[in-house]
């Protein structure tokens, strides 16, 4: 229903109210979810993801709902000020001019009241209760407030039952009104003229409600019981061993026990390096059928907070194994070049020669010059024939690049058609480095080389035409959580180009609880069998293995086998029809989209372990597709608290402040200048602290207090009272 889930906290989607602007332009969407006579949750959507709308929305300066038909209302007409969408739409429909604004009785001091300056009365129609009075006096204060405040008078409806509104007075001539549909226009001019007659009945402000708060206290605000505070940070799944392949389960294991850091980091740094080695050397085509095929490179990042779990050192001891590796060719390479000088050498002397007896020939015989066209069709011959049996120049098999260049990654997958991998001690770097426009081009590169399958030519004056036949990259690297913030935030507000869901490898585990002081000697002896099933894999004939290729394949392939097909279709199936579905999250359905190749790609690398174990051949077996799944199952854990980190910061920013506020650091009351002026992490920007103190009124911590503008001189900056129960 209108771009927003039709499920939220397994409660069903029954009304949706889109906020407009005085356009008529949509700004965003209010749905209400609610089990029949249960709780509801009251969700924005005011965030865009591709076509559909995001939850959550800016912590302030929210717009009123009725903007629209505020627009369209002279200034000396009267407005109704009701809380909440339903009363607020209700009286739209008769063709009244009513707004609201959005987030509940708790929420007034966060919107935008400035479209009211100028308008000649206000009515305020509060709920009949506690937390109804306390709304309609926050916009009250609002309204003081305003460069040219309208008259304010509140109308409290007749016969309204406990916490009754607007939609309760109306049910009252309504009967059969299920309080959301729009009422017959038949009823329109009499419901109107009933409320003309209630209008005889509006009084003046309260004196009461221009009482302020003396600055020591918090008498005179109504306060109810503070809700929790705390960031809300899904549980992620634990690596088990189990889920190691097994020739690099003692080696894994020895890293993670010698540093005392997550197994995590170590073990996704393992498979990304594996699934470089394997590259475009092989795919797997995991329908049974189909000719669609996966190639299995991956991408993975390592998050975690700087020197707590070391994640550089955990993935640095798999890259030792990919830097012996590469320079193992190296060395192969400088043999091979060393045969090739001299053989260019050689080939350059007889071409000398050659030169020579063609120069003599050409010049001809005799006293007519005649050339001896035998003699030069035999020199033709032999320079052909040298030609053809001239060694190419060897090029250097790469494994891993620091560079990242289109011109120099070109070059290097020219030369190395299994592909590469990149890998950045810190991601950061790479990740600011392509949102700079100049880096537009680089960033689309990389994402056509996670495809694994793609071509590339670079064609520049002076440099000459470079070709790629196959582009295959993968990618490594570390991130703090801070710094990934952003790029998650650009992804969640509609600059998503799927950057983040390719990272599948993404891990951020727990910190250990229980360190210890290990100082024991390296499992050199499980280092070094890690190595070999590299070092095979890297020279391993895929075809030799039990792969596919015929001379209309581009690389040798390999298929599940019948037990494993079962095991793919019926995982490929509750992807696409139960869990991309049923998500919520705009984000990890795009994630989830990339997982049909994750899962394959996952089967094939475990698979080809196995063969350079010497324990599998053939076709993919049931146990790495079902190896593959339990990793799809452990990454997902991972990827939602990932992305739940983009959708918490307000909360987290909250969680600190209120850490603060408990421990007796700030006044009562206190002004977001009091706070951002400590320079406390994550508290030290005014909106950041904002939106804190935003979360915190929402959970009863605090009241905003907007005090009337003065004169003359700026208005003055909102004071922040605290509920006394939480000090």
């Amino acid at each position: 229903m209108s771009g927003i889930p039709n499920s939220y906290n397994n409660k069903p989607l029954i009304h949706a109210w889109t906020y407009l602007n005085a356009t008529g332009k949509p700004l965003g969407i209010v749905g209400r979810y609610q089990i029949a006579n249960g709780k509801k949750d009251v969700v924005p959507f005011f965030k865009r993801s591709s076509k559909n709308w995001a939850a959550g929305i800016d912590s302030s300066n929210r717009p009123l709902f009725g903007l629209d038909k505020l627009a369209q209302s002279p200034k000396d007409k009267a407005v109704f000020v009701v809380e909440g969408e339903k009363p607020a739409a209700a009286l739209q429909g008769l063709g009244v001019c009513a707004v609201t604004s959005l987030g509940g009785s708790q929420a007034a001091s966060k919107a935008d009241w400035k479209p009211l300056s100028g308008y000649k009365l206000v009515y305020l129609l509060p709920d009949n209760d506690e937390p109804g009075e306390h709304y309609m006096q926050d916009v009250y204060h609002a309204l003081r407030a305003l460069e040219s405040p309208p008259v304010v008078k509140v109308l409290r409806l007749s016969e309204l039952p406990p916490a009754g509104d607007v939609v309760d007075w109306l049910q009252g001539w309504l009967s059969d009104w299920d309080g959301y549909q729009s009422i017959d226009a038949s009823r329109h001019e009499a419901l109107k003229e009933e409320l003309k007659a209630e209008l005889q009945k509006a009084e003046a402000v309260p004196v009461s409600w221009n009482t302020t708060a003396k600055a020591s206290t918090s008498s005179g605000f109504i306060w109810g019981p503070p809700g929790e505070i705390e960031p809300k940070t899904p549980k992620v799944e634990t690596l088990r061993l189990e889920l190691l392949p097994e020739p690099f389960r003692p080696w894994l294991a020895d890293v993670s026990h010698r540093m005392q850091t997550p197994g995590d980091f170590a073990a996704i740094s393992a498979i990304v390096i594996t699934s470089s080695i394997i590259g475009a050397g092989c795919g797997i085509r995991p329908k049974a059928l189909d000719s669609w095929e996966v190639i299995p490179n991956l991408w993975g990042a390592c998050i975690g907070r700087p020197s707590v779990v070391l994640k550089s050192p955990s993935m640095k001891e798999p890259m030792q194994l990919l830097d012996r590796l590469q320079h193992v060719y190296g060395e192969i390479y400088d043999r091979e070049k060393k045969e090739g000088d001299f053989d260019e050498m050689l080939n350059a002397s007889i071409l000398k020669d050659l030169k020579t007896q063609l120069d003599k020939h050409a010049k001809g015989s005799g006293k007519d010059r005649v050339c001896n066209p035998r003699e030069i069709d035999k020199l033709k011959h032999e320079f052909m024939e040298l030609s053809n049996d001239a060694k190419q120049e060897p090029a250097r098999r790469m494994f891993k690049t620091n560079e990242s260049s289109i011109q120099s990654m070109t070059l290097l997958q020219n030369q190395n058609p299994r592909g590469l991998l990149v890998f950045r001690d810190e991601l950061t770097g790479l990740l600011s480095r392509w949102d700079r426009e100049d880096s537009a081009d680089e960033r689309a590169y990389f994402l056509e080389g996670w495809n694994g399958n793609g071509s590339y030519t670079d064609c520049k004056i002076g440099r000459g035409v470079t070709e790629a036949k196959q582009l295959c990259i993968s990618l490594l690297g570390g991130i703090q959580p801070d710094k990934l913030k952003k790029y998650l935030h650009q992804a969640q507000t509609g600059n998503n180009d799927g950057m983040m869901q390719r990272l599948q490898l993404a891990v951020w585990p727990d910190e250990p609880k229980d360190w210890q002081l290990i100082d024991i000697k390296p499992d050199r002896e499980a280092k070094h069998a890690a190595f070999l099933i590299l070092q095979k894999l890297a020279e391993m004939n895929f075809v030799d293995a039990g792969a596919t290729q015929t001379s209309h394949d581009d690389r040798p392939y390999f298929r599940f086998d019948e037990i494993g097909q079962m095991v793919f279709n019926e995982w490929l199936t509750r992807l696409q029809t139960v869990k991309i579905k049923q998500e919520e999250n705009p984000l990890m359905v795009e994630h989830f989209g990339k997982f049909r190749s994750l899962m394959p790609s996952l089967a094939l690398i475990f698979h080809c372990i196995d063969i350079a174990d010497n324990k599998a051949s053939g076709a993919v077996s049931e146990r790495a597709a079902l190896l593959a799944v339990e990793w799809c199952k452990y990454l997902e854990s991972h990827a939602r608290r990932i992305y739940a980190m983009a959708e918490s910061r307000e909360q987290e920013a909250a969680a600190r402040l209120a850490g603060r506020i408990k421990g007796g650091c700030l006044p009562n009351p206190f002004t977001t200048k009091n706070v951002y002026d400590k320079g406390w992490h994550g508290l030290c920007q005014p909106k950041a602290v904002e939106a804190a103190c935003d979360v915190l009124i929402d959970e009863g911590w605090l009241l905003r207090e907007l005090r009337a503008k003065p004169a003359t001189g700026r208005p003055p900056a909102p004071e922040y009272h605290i509920n006394p129960a939480v000090l």
